[in-house]
């Protein structure tokens, strides 16, 4: 909530399909962030080597 700056109430507002649309949106994008991490480890990596 603190990254869109939405306040308590307007996630309250949203409907179970929003909210789970946002999570799902969340999930994705800590999936891909995790990804580009260890990618740029391997990357780090091979270049020490």
């Amino acid at each position: 909530m603190n990254e869109y700056h939405w306040l308590p109430s307007q996630w309250l507002a949203l409907t179970v399909r929003e909210k789970a649309l946002v999570i799902a949106g969340i999930d994705l994008r800590t999936q891909e962030e995790a990804r580009q991490k260890k990618e740029a480890e391997r990357k780090a990596r091979r270049k020490h080597v």
